[in-house]
């Protein structure tokens, strides 16, 4: 058995035989307190108590398949391992010291492990269903799939600020230049999401601000700097490369215009292509007297939905592309993609900015917006919705979707409450 998850488990839960416990070198070993997991760099557990021969030590520890591992990542080497005051692994083949070569006690598991609950493991990791526990269910609580579905939604927007924290420092700790970016980003969707980041980076928010009530002049620094107006084909073009020359010039943009071959048209319906989605964008931000007020401090499902439902301009009501006109009369952004914004921007926006200031009412803002929009409808739901669990809103439909993503395609049992209560009942 050679997995750090399961020993991470069997350590956090202490899950083998504790009777005449010792260490390596023969010390009587009693752990008084297995610490709390930490999820950021250093030791696996911190806060730990355990006494060893006559002495009582408080500290970190640190879990590894071999005791050599230790060497192998170097600890060492590394200061942030000083205060380890024990390393908990399956196999010990070496002693292994700290920085200022010390040796580290070390409590050696693979014969003290419950079997049956290694046993349990084992089978989960061999199932092949698509959750591996799925033949499990029934023995299993209420609360644990409860706490399963608020860990998985926790986990994915713990996941998503990561990715914020890098456009925020982009901005200098700007948070409406950073509402700005991840809203363009978002009106991309899968397909341009990475074009429209980009169009936001070159293109900052403080100078749209400045022609807030003049959507003329945004659409002509939108489709300028997007690089859509390098070839003007009708009266509409040639009059906003004009403003656009004037405009990217005073503010200095013309180094950083983008091109046209960075978008992407192709396999997309005409609704979704890019210069209709600039138009929309160009819209909302002439109206919006500011993004992250809309979207973060006075955030409701309403009032997000009413600032996105404003129509284009007249120009790409009939067109999908500059000089390009459409058929059917083309609209503003639809319900479906203003329930993808509220969930891809305000509600990670939302969730961000309640860890950056500490303050869990915008993070109980989230949950209610997740609360009130209709859940997503895919494979992974259903998998879901055929072994009992209810899928009525979109916090349970991204929960679920994490939970199996994160989780359960990656055997991660250890890591999910009903995991742990399965191995428990071993």
């Amino acid at each position: 058995m050679k997995n750090e998850d399961f020993i991470h488990y069997t350590w956090q839960y202490q899950q083998f035989d504790k009777n005449n416990l010792k260490t390596t070198d023969g010390q009587l070993l009693t752990v008084l307190k297995p610490g709390y997991r930490n999820s950021n760099s250093g030791p696996d557990f911190e806060n730990a108590r355990v006494s060893i021969g006559q002495m009582e030590w408080a500290g970190k520890v640190e879990i590894h398949i071999k005791s050599s591992d230790w060497n192998k990542h170097q600890h060492q080497l590394d200061t942030a391992y000083e205060n380890v005051i024990l390393h908990v692994v399956w196999d010990h083949d070496e002693e292994v010291f700290r920085s200022d070569n010390t040796t580290i006690p070390t409590l050696e598991i693979k014969d003290l492990v419950f079997k049956d609950t290694l046993r349990k493991y084992e089978n989960l990791l061999k199932n092949t269903t698509e959750i591996p526990c799925q033949h499990n269910l029934k023995e299993v609580s209420d609360l644990a799939k409860i706490s399963m579905i608020e860990k998985a939604l926790a986990h994915r927007l713990q996941q998503k600020s990561e990715g914020l924290k890098e456009i925020l420092e982009s901005t200098n700790a700007d948070f409406e230049e950073l509402a700005y970016r991840v809203f363009a980003r978002n009106m991309g969707f899968k397909l341009n999401s990475i074009a429209f980041l980009r169009l936001a980076e070159v293109l900052p928010y403080k100078i749209i601000q400045k022609h807030r009530g003049n959507l003329s002049q945004i659409e002509a620094l939108m489709f300028g700097q997007a690089g859509f107006l390098d070839e003007p084909n009708d009266e509409y073009s040639v009059s906003l490369a004009k403003e656009y020359q004037f405009l990217a010039t005073k503010y200095g943009l013309l180094s950083q215009k983008m091109e046209r071959r960075e978008w992407r048209f192709l396999r997309t319906r005409l609704g979704n292509f890019p210069t209709v989605r600039i138009s929309q964008l160009a819209a909302v931000l002439n109206q919006a007297q500011g993004l992250f007020s809309l979207f973060v401090e006075d955030a409701s499902k309403e009032s997000i939905e009413k600032a996105l439902q404003v129509l284009p301009s007249e120009y790409w009501q009939q067109h999908y592309d500059i000089g390009k006109k459409s058929d059917n009369e083309l609209h503003g952004i639809g319900k479906s993609s203003i329930e993808n914004l509220l969930i891809n921007t305000s509600v990670q926006l939302l969730a961000f900015y309640s860890e950056k200031t500490d303050d869990y009412g915008y993070f109980e803002k989230a949950i209610k917006i997740l609360e009130t929009i209709k859940p997503e409808q895919n494979f992974i739901t259903k998998i879901w919705q055929n072994l009992g669990f209810k899928c009525s809103s979109a916090f349970d439909s991204q929960a679920l979707i994490e939970q199996f993503n994160y989780f359960c395609s990656h055997k991660r049992c250890t890591q999910c409450a009903i995991g742990v209560e399965i191995l428990k009942k071993a």
